[in-house]
């Protein structure tokens, strides 16, 4: 009896970790494509894969690997994290993943552009939601970089204006 439980603990535990999507706010943001040039870009520090994947899916800039044919250079800084309290996981938890819940985790995606010796630092608040919903396990697009980088493209050209 004891494995029963155990079985169908083990059963909920992977539905519910593979039963999430990223949501971008403002919604806007969510189809956003780049309409200004790409200038070419090095980055220097790209040993930071997630931020260097993020940046690229952010079409902001072309990335280059020889230096000498770069516009600007590009230093990226870590990503930082601030979480969210996890109770909703107890409301989708008992409805068996049935009513959708948001975790609204900030992110804060800084870089500095290093153009003709002189810095710009770039401090971008991206504001993104991790849907956990049982229907979800049936969506694909489960690309945290792919997602923050149109979040990053649209807090960059908003902070532009």
């Amino acid at each position: 009896m004891k494995n029963k439980y155990l079985i169908t603990l083990v059963i909920l535990s992977v539905l519910c970790s593979s039963c999430y999507s990223f949501k971008i706010y403002p919604k806007e943001y969510r189809k956003l494509k780049n309409e200004y040039t790409r200038p070419n870009a090095y980055v220097i520090n790209d040993t930071l894969k997630e931020e260097l994947k993020i940046l690229k899916f952010s079409e902001l800039f072309n990335i280059v690997n020889d230096s000498s044919s770069a516009e600007l250079k590009i230093k990226l800084y870590p990503l930082e994290q601030t979480l969210v309290c996890g109770q909703p996981f107890i409301i989708s938890m008992l409805t068996l993943g049935q009513l959708p819940v948001y975790l609204h985790d900030m992110y804060l995606y800084k870089f500095d552009e290093i153009e003709k010796g002189m810095a710009t630092q770039r401090e971008l608040d991206l504001k993104i939601a991790q849907r956990v919903w049982f229907w979800d396990l049936f969506v694909f697009n489960k690309r945290f970089e792919e997602n923050a980088g149109n979040a990053v493209l649209g807090e960059y050209q908003q902070n532009s204006k």
